[in-house]
Order: C-alpha cells, then structure tokens, then sequence
C-alpha cells in the first residue's frame, strides 16, 4: 500500500468516526446567519486532520491582502506536492483563516498547501485580484522551495469566485507571463462549483467586481478554453443555483472540442455550497469530493 492510500484510509476512518450531531449544529448555526466557513474551520479543528501551520501571513505583494498561509503535513518535512486554493465568497468577502479546514483537509492527504488572501470588489476590480493570483504563483515557485514545496508539482484549485480566479490562470497564459512566471509551472487544476461562463451579469457580486471592464467576454473563462492547458478536474453540485452546473457542463464541453484533458463530475442533489463543504470533517462523508480531488491530484501531480 502506498503513502498516499495510507493517508487517505486514515482520512476516510477519521471522518466515518463524525457523528450528525456536528452536521446538525452547523446546519443551524448557519440558518440563524453565523459564518459558515468559519463553523467549518472550527469544527476541523475539532475533530482534527492531523496538520502543521508552517506560515501565517506571509507577504506576496504589498497590499494587506496580499498575505497567504501554509499548511503541510503532519509529519515529514518534504518534498511535497503543493496545491494553491484560492477560496470563494462572491468576489467581496473572504479570510484565509475561515478556509484553513481545507489546507487541513489536504495536508492529511500528503500535500503542502498554499491559502491566499487576495484583493476583493469594490475596493479592487477586475483583473486586480487575478493578477494577485499570479503573483501568488510567482511567490511559490520562488520561495516555496523553504517550507518543503516541490513547485515541480504544483496545481492550484478554487471553490465559487476563487474557481473563477484560478480557470483564469489555467486557461488564460498572460496573467502568468505578465507576472513572470511560465505557464508551463501549472501541472492540474481543480474548479469547484465555479462561474466560468456566466456573462451577462445578473448578481450585484459580479458587477461589483467585474462590471467594469470593457470587454466582458475577456471576464468569462470559457473564452479561453484551450487544448494544451494543464489537465483540469471540474467538479459542480447538480442542485446549485447559485453558480448553474451548466457553467461546468460547458467549459468541460469547450475543453474537450479543443482536445484538452478534462474531467468532469456533476454530483447529484449538491448545492452550490455542498462541494467546499466537503473538505471539513463535519459534512465529509456526505460526498465523495475529497476523495475524487486527490484521486486526481495523486494521478497529476502525485
């Protein structure tokens, strides 16, 4: 039995050991309007997927939320894949500190895990915070090397906005050469109930944040579907309404016209919100996400 496969049984018999009594109290809390990635966090924390907190507000540029977070695994000191997750929140909101469970969630999986904050709307506009995305990029394959990184095997993921953010590193090459990097860095990329062909904007969020720019269609990451991007796993909850499977159905589609290596599962009954959930060890075994994004991390970058 592999490395890997060890970890992730450990995984599976640490989240099988969860009661519904964590699912019901989130389920609550977060009707009577607590945060619910903060709930999530706590409740990782917990229960426990055993992790190391390497850094803590890191500077990847000069703004205040240029800052990121790493989180390896328990034990051994590398060298280790490594995932950067960019988290959702429609583009306006978001902490680094609320979506540590899933760093955790991935570090007891075998990886070193990058979690950035980045700009937010209406503060900053589009393309602000994909070009913070880029520097982030740039920022690990300079330095990631001393906390025990392999940036020879790095992909980058985001759930909502943040999936909306990084399909725009995977797909689109000149945020990352303009930021000095190779796009040939990204090895695999995972989108999460992401907004990838959404355009015209209905939701005040996307306005805010995108409303601006001239050209809309250079907005929508579906307009840069291409076949020698990295390998990308799109994973979307048949029941969101707030970001449409379809928006997943159809970059899947696009990538495939353009002979691009893609991966696509549409989970039945899952909301918008279900798949982030996924990664905490509160609502894990209600859905095989964690499990289905490092099959696929494993296959990609090992």
């Amino acid at each position: 039995m592999t490395r890997m496969m060890r970890l992730k049984r450990q995984a599976q018999r640490r989240a099988r050991r969860i009661g519904i009594a964590g699912e019901k109290m989130l389920s609550n809390l977060e009707r009577i309007g607590v945060s619910p990635a903060s709930l999530l966090d706590a409740g990782s924390r917990l229960v426990g997927d055993p992790s190391r907190h390497l850094a803590h507000g890191v500077a990847y540029g000069p703004d205040a939320r240029q800052r990121l977070d790493i989180w390896a695994p328990k034990e051994g000191d590398g060298p280790w894949p490594v995932v950067v997750f960019f988290y959702g929140g429609g583009w306006v909101t978001g902490h680094r500190s609320e979506f540590a469970f899933v760093a955790r969630a991935l570090a007891t999986r075998g990886y070193l895990v990058v979690m950035p904050d980045y700009r937010l709307a209406p503060t900053s506009r589009f393309p602000d915070f994909v070009e913070d995305g880029a520097d982030v990029l740039k920022w690990v394959e300079e330095d990631i090397h001393l906390y025990g990184g392999d940036a020879d095997r790095l992909a980058i993921g985001g759930h909502s906005a943040g999936g909306h953010l990084a399909a725009l590193l995977l797909l689109d090459p000149r945020y990352l050469e303009a930021a000095g990097v190779s796009p040939r860095l990204l090895k695999a990329g995972v989108l999460l109930s992401a907004p990838l062909d959404f355009y015209p904007f209905s939701d005040p969020r996307p306005i805010a944040a995108l409303g601006e720019w001239p050209n809309p269609e250079e907005t929508q990451p579906i307009t840069y579907a291409r076949g020698d991007a990295p390998p990308i796993f799109i994973a979307h909850g048949k029941s969101d309404i707030v970001v449409r499977a379809r928006n997943s159905q159809q970059m899947a589609r696009a990538i495939e016209a353009k002979g691009g290596a893609v991966e696509l599962k549409i989970y039945d009954g899952a909301g918008h919100s279900d798949p982030i959930k996924a990664f905490s060890p509160i609502f894990r075994k209600r859905m095989t996400l964690l499990d289905d994004v490092t099959d696929f991390l494993e296959r990609r970058i090992g």
